[in-house]
This record gives C-alpha cells, sequence and structure tokens, in this order.
C-alpha cells in the first residue's frame, strides 16, 4: 500500500472558497451596519444652538461699485490728421507737457507753405507801395516849393514895379498883369498845399492796407504753424493716463474734436457703490466705509447717497480721504461694507432667523435642562453675524436659532422633540 501526499497547488484550490465566503460575510455586515447607522442618523434632526456673550456687534450693508475720478481731464484733438506714433500709453504718469500722440497731417505742410509765400508777397507789396508813395510825397513837396520859390521872386518883382509905376515909367496895365501872375502862384500853391495833405491822408490809408493784408498773413502763417504745433497732443495737466479711446491706433485717422485720452487725477478718486434699494433708508452721510481695493482695505466716509433707483440698487458716493495705493485706478473694480450701527461690549448671540432690522423685540426658546421656554427679548443692533440683547437674556444662556415650523408656536418644547425626524 502506498501513501499519497496532496501536492500544495490542490490544498490551496481548497481553501480558496472558504476563504472568498469569509470576505463576502464580513463585507455585507459592514454594509448592514452601515445602512443602519446612516438610517438612525437621518432620523435624528441636529440641534442649532447659539450661546450668549459679550463682544462687539456690527451692522453693515455690503455693495459692489468701482473707484471714480472727480477730477478727469479729456484731451481732445485739436486738427485733423493720421496717428504716427503713440508716446505714453495707460497706466502712465504724465506731467503738463508731456506728449502723449504725434500725428502728421501733409495738407497742413502744404498750406503752411503756401502761408510762407503770403507772408513774403504782403511783405514785398508793402515794400513797394511805401517806395512808391514816397516817390509821390517827394514830388508833391517839390511841387510846393518850386511854387513858393515863384511867390518869392513874383513878390520881389511886383516891389520893383510898383516903384517903376509911381515913378510912371511902368504902365499900369503891366503891373496889373504881374500882379495877376502872382495871384494866380498863390492859387497853384495853396492847391499844391491842399493836395500834400490829401496825398499824407491816402499814403496812410494806403499803407495801413498794405500792413493789414501783412498782418493777415502772418496771422494766417501763425494759425496754421499753431495747427501743425497740435499734430503733436500733449497732456494739459499732471496725473495718470487712464485710457486711450478705442480709435487711438497708429495708422488711424483723428478728426478735429475727437476724444483721444482721458487723464485722471489718482488723489481724486472716490468710490461709487451700489447697494440695494430696501437698505437706502439705513445709509447716512458721514458713516464710516470699508472699501476693499484689490488687497488692500481703505477706510472711507459716506459722502452722498443718491435719491433715484435704477434696477432696484441706490448709488452711495464714500469718500477716500487716506493715502491710496499705487495699485488704485480708475474703475476698479471694488467692494465696500458700509458701518450703519455699531456697540462694543454688549450682549450679543447670533441672530435668529426671520428677524428684520427695526424689530425691537423678538421671541426666542432659551434652553432650560431637557426643554427649550419661549421668552421676549429686546433687539438692538441686528448685524449679520450677531444682534444686540438689551434684555431678555443673560451671558452664557443659549437659544434655540431655528426651531421646526411645527414647534413654533408652543411656550416649550422639549430636546427629543427636536431630534425627532
Amino acid at each position: 500500500m502506498t501513501l499519497h501526499i496532496p501536492d500544495k497547488a490542490s490544498l490551496s484550490q481548497r481553501l480558496r472558497w472558504p476563504a472568498l465566503l469569509v470576505v463576502a460575510i464580513i463585507l455585507l455586515a459592514w454594509l448592514l451596519l452601515h445602512s443602519w447607522q446612516q438610517l438612525t442618523q437621518g432620523n435624528e434632526r441636529p440641534i442649532n444652538l447659539a450661546q450668549v456673550d459679550t463682544g462687539e456687534v456690527v451692522a453693515v450693508v455690503t455693495g459692489q461699485g468701482r473707484l471714480l475720478p472727480r477730477q478727469s481731464h479729456s484731451v481732445m484733438a485739436e486738427v485733423d490728421g493720421v496717428i504716427q506714433s503713440l508716446e505714453l500709453y495707460p497706466g502712465t504718469e504724465a506731467q503738463p507737457g508731456d506728449v502723449l500722440i504725434r500725428m502728421r497731417n501733409p495738407l497742413l505742410q502744404r498750406e503752411e507753405e503756401r502761408a510762407r509765400l503770403a507772408v513774403l508777397e504782403a511783405s514785398a507789396a508793402l515794400e513797394a507801395a511805401t517806395a512808391r508813395l514816397e516817390r509821390e510825397s517827394i514830388a508833391l513837396e517839390n511841387e510846393v516849393a518850386m511854387l513858393e520859390a515863384e511867390i518869392r521872386f513874383a513878390e520881389q518883382e511886383m516891389d520893383t514895379l510898383h516903384t517903376l509905376l509911381e515913378q510912371q515909367i511902368l504902365a499900369r496895365l503891366d503891373y496889373l498883369r504881374a500882379q495877376t501872375k502872382l495871384e494866380q502862384s498863390r492859387l497853384r500853391h495853396s492847391l499844391s498845399e491842399r493836395n500834400v495833405q490829401a496825398f499824407q491822408q491816402a499814403r496812410q490809408a494806403d499803407e495801413r492796407a498794405h500792413q493789414y493784408r501783412l498782418q493777415e498773413a502772418k496771422e494766417q502763417l501763425a494759425m496754421i504753424q499753431q495747427d501743425l504745433a497740435h499734430l503733436v497732443i500733449r497732456a494739459e495737466s499732471h496725473g495718470l493716463l487712464n485710457e486711450l479711446s478705442e480709435h487711438v491706433e497708429v495708422g488711424k485717422p483723428v478728426r478735429r474734436g475727437d476724444i483721444v485720452a482721458q487723464i485722471t487725477e489718482p488723489s481724486s478718486l472716490y468710490a461709487d457703490i451700489l447697494i440695494a434699494a430696501s437698505d437706502a433708508s439705513r445709509i447716512l452721510p458721514g458713516q464710516n466705509v470699508q472699501v476693499q481695493v484689490r488687497q488692500h482695505q481703505l477706510q472711507g466716509t459716506v459722502l452722498r447717497v443718491h435719491p433715484s433707483v435704477q434696477h432696484n440698487q441706490i448709488r452711495v458716493e464714500v469718500g477716500l480721504p487716506g493715502q491710496l495705493p499705487d495699485n488704485a485706478r480708475a474703475n476698479l473694480d471694488i467692494s465696500a461694507r458700509i458701518i450703519t450701527a455699531q456697540a462694543d461690549s454688549v450682549l450679543r448671540v447670533a441672530p435668529i432667523l426671520g428677524l428684520r432690522d427695526g424689530n425691537r423685540a423678538a421671541d426666542v426658546f432659551v434652553q432650560q435642562g431637557d426643554r427649550f421656554v419661549r421668552r421676549q427679548i429686546q433687539v438692538g443692533i441686528l448685524g449679520r453675524d450677531h444682534m444686540e440683547i438689551i434684555g431678555g437674556l443673560r451671558a452664557g444662556e443659549q437659544i434655540l436659532l431655528d426651531p421646526p415650523a411645527r414647534l413654533q408656536q408652543q411656550e416649550s418644547i422639549l430636546s427629543k422633540e427636536l431630534t425627532r425626524g
């Protein structure tokens, strides 16, 4: 008779199925236990309590908004042109006189050349007119001088003829002819003097006319040169180059009167906040405001509450008297907390559901052993995290925050009633 020794492979195969069966039984038991625990816990309602303590109570109204500038300067194009280069970009600090944009306008350059020629022509015309008038003036003055000499000679001749007439050497007819000739000379002299006076008046008018034409040509040239200077658009005030207009790009045309840039004074920024219209009655000028500008929290003050409602919201202007952070920019999105009421070292507790601002009395359930008893309390400031207790509660007491609706009319509530599903 031979002894048979089972091999190891056949032994492991026989033990595999019992082991798998044991593992399956354990897994099934765990699943049943977990389901029972979940079912049991689902039937129990957690009790939400709040304990009365002493501390700070703050009532706030929150809102969102933007930083807006009170001092903002629009940079306007004074002439038509095509943008040649952008010298400063948004976010750069600008000083008065800094070049923002350079433009070109070939038409203005041609007009400047024509204006220069017009000035030269007017200058030459004035010089020519001056020379001509001077010649005419000299000719008239010479004529007057000759007539004066002629009169002096005629007067001397008359003296001699008068002597001869008295001596009866000269006939009276010849004497009268000489006297008539003298009178004619005097008359021509008088007419020449009046001609000189009239010429001087005409000369002044003619010279003024040529001077006006020259002045007009110079002013026209100056205006064109000023327009050429306006092809270089400069900042007129100190501030931050907030933005360039959408159409401001190299190669794009710009028309006279177009707004090309906006320069704002950073120190004039204020917070423009939008709040719910239902909270507007709680906001008053002078209230403190915490304004969040990116990672910085600034302290501000309510300046003005706008009277009109838009989209069920009201605008509130908040002044920011402190130093603004370097990253403060116009139109930057911000958030704000307007502190409408605040009290320190007062009795407080977490606010109960359904309590509205303005309610000074409320019913709560105060824990006494294994039950919660209804009690009326007096409420002061109602904040988001706490409400001020003026009367009806003591420090250390606990209240029920959210009693079930089916139990709210009772005078007392047992703890087991709260945990019941």
